[in-house]
């Protein structure tokens, strides 16, 4: 028999194994869902101080809601074992897809970068910092959506790692120098460990490695990388400093912010320029290498000359140190033609993100960093398929190229359309009476409605006897409903319908046809209800009245109203 975990949680596989836990693929019994469950090793779950540190932070994280993150259900206990309930993400991890596929290209890369930024800055946002962020932390759908994990857990694990062994925790290739320093993490930390992920999906590579954690970790600290485009010449000097921002040393150095991050890579994306940042090691950049050499050209020159005071003399000194000057102010001249040249050709034109199913608030953050703006205006409908205050349509579309600072029209749902649901389950209405009642009440009926029979009933057969939703509730205009309808024998007592103003023939097709009842006519002359028309039955309408009783129906004999 599978394992139960708090009477809910029923084990299907297991599906990893980590250095903190045991990862299993289960079903949510409660919900009827497939979730993943961490299970945590026997070292974590019997130190009490970790436990009350890993829920704080479980439980913290959970109220993080991002399409870029993985969500947390549940942190619990069962016997001595102490587990956290996660959204199950189908795929596979970013660590794989690097091995499988890099170097990937810029716009892939690009493209992946901001959805783990995305993830980033909503959880800073929420205070929150990761601590871990490394492709291993990361799932890949097979849409190509990315999903962060383990938000605030690296906190508690690291503080009870460190208490337990002293060691490094996460994967330090990934580590930013803080970090391998044991001093302080803030939002730069996860920032850097952005940085060489990126690095990574453009080269293939990370930019520090060694035999040793401890080797990798001082790289992290002394040395400067080998500049991302030495390794893949696909990459532009503009996503170059982005990474070498990401990556520097000193945590006021690189990008304060996620969105500060994700506003760079989304002008890079749209061939637009970024602010340019300077930085220690602009040195091993290949532009200031080309200073060098030039500088390297004028000491050669000036060290090969003739050094006697009439040489000298012979040859004045802006002869011999201008034209590497002017070589130099001719390779910049061209660059910044260049520059100039494709900010024109692109600066123009701006592609149009995806906005639908977002929130009007990360709809603005997608459309600044596009260098777009939202219509000040959005329209308003009703969506019975996108969920209230999110985007249902825009325009122009999703991956159009449009104008730069054009501003986007959107319309947001303000949910299904609602309507109050009759009561038809009273015992009085047939099934299609019923119908007509609730469509009568503006409900759309199609797919959504079903109708059940209850054998069991001894209410008379066809009537409707129940209904889902509840008589008066708030309900979807084209939300599910279903109706229970009898099929007993209709022996049971009914109720006598109100047949007052019918004609006689009326009256007797529902008293034998639809109630199985035997009527029996009187008359009588009537001013108030015209010839024919119904003026009282016995019983009178309301009364129980089991079927093949006989009902005594009074006619009027005129002369009726007009007399």
């Amino acid at each position: 028999m599978s394992k139960v975990f708090g009477e809910r949680y029923e084990i299907i596989e297991r599906i990893g194994v980590g250095g903190m836990a045991i990862v299993y693929k289960a079903k949510d019994l409660l919900l009827n869902r497939i979730v993943t469950i961490k299970v945590l090793r026997e070292q974590f779950a019997s130190d009490d101080d970790f436990v009350r540190r890993f829920r704080r932070e479980a439980q913290s994280a959970a109220s993080l809601s991002h399409p870029n993150i993985v969500s947390i259900y549940d942190v619990g206990k069962d016997g001595d074992t102490e587990y956290i309930v996660m959204e199950y993400v189908e795929g596979q991890n970013l660590k794989e897809l690097i091995r499988n596929y890099a170097p990937l290209s810029s716009e892939q890369s690009i493209n992946l970068a901001m959805q783990i930024a995305q993830a980033i800055r909503h959880a800073h946002e929420h205070k929150i910092i990761h601590r871990d962020i490394k492709p291993h932390n990361i799932l890949v759908t097979a849409d190509g959506r990315l999903k962060v994990t383990d938000f605030g857990i690296a906190r508690a694990v690291s503080a009870a790692t460190m208490t337990h062994t002293g060691d490094i925790i996460g994967s330090v290739h990934y580590l930013s120098p803080e970090q391998a320093k044991g001093v302080q993490t803030n939002e730069q930390s996860d920032l850097y460990s952005l940085g060489i992920i990126l690095y990574e999906l453009l080269t293939g590579k990370v930019p520090y490695d060694g035999e040793t954690p401890i080797a990798i970790a001082l790289k992290h600290l002394q040395e400067q990388p080998v500049p991302p485009s030495k390794l893949n010449p696909r990459i532009s000097q503009e996503l170059e400093s982005i990474i070498l921002r990401a990556i520097a040393k000193s945590p006021e150095q690189r990008y304060q912010t996620a969105a500060e991050m994700l506003e760079d890579l989304a002008h890079v994306q749209n061939g637009q320029p970024i602010r340019k940042v300077d930085l220690p090691y602009e040195e091993d950049l290949e532009s200031t290498r080309i200073h060098k050499s030039l500088s390297n050209g004028v000491n050669a020159a000036l060290s090969s000359q003739p050094k006697d005071e009439e040489s000298i003399l012979k040859k004045p000194k802006k002869k011999r140190k201008i034209w590497p000057w002017v070589t130099a102010g001719i390779v910049l001249l061209l660059l910044a033609l260049g520059f100039g040249f494709r900010s024109y050709i692109m600066g123009g034109q701006a592609k149009v993100p995806d906005l639908v199913g977002k929130s009007v608030q990360d709809a603005g953050v997608l459309v600044k960093f596009a260098n777009l703006q939202l219509d000040p205006n959005p329209g308003q409908e009703y969506s019975d398929t996108v969920e209230k205050d999110k985007i249902t349509r825009q325009d122009p579309a999703a991956d159009s190229y449009v104008k730069s600072g054009r501003a986007i029209k959107i319309w947001v749902s303000l949910g299904p359309q609602m309507h109050t649901m009759p009561n038809v389950s009273n015992g009085k209405m047939s099934l299609d009476d019923a119908k007509n009642a609730i469509k009568s009440a503006e409900f759309l009926l199609g797919d959504n409605f079903t109708s059940v029979q209850d054998p069991a009933s001894n209410l008379p057969a066809g009537t409707v006897i129940g209904q889902d939703p509840a008589a008066n509730s708030p309900w979807a205009e084209n939300g599910k409903i279903t109706l229970t309808v009898s099929g007993g024998t209709g022996t049971a007592n009914q109720i006598m319908p109100n047949l007052v103003g019918y004609s006689v023939n009326q009256a007797q097709n529902v008293l034998v046809n639809q109630m199985k009842l035997i009527p029996v006519i009187n008359h009588q002359k009537s001013q108030d209800y015209p010839e024919g028309a119904v003026i009282s039955t016995n019983p009178k309408p309301g009364d129980p009245i089991p079927a093949g009783s006989v009902v005594t129906i009074t006619v009027s004999d005129g002369p009726g109203p007009s007399a």
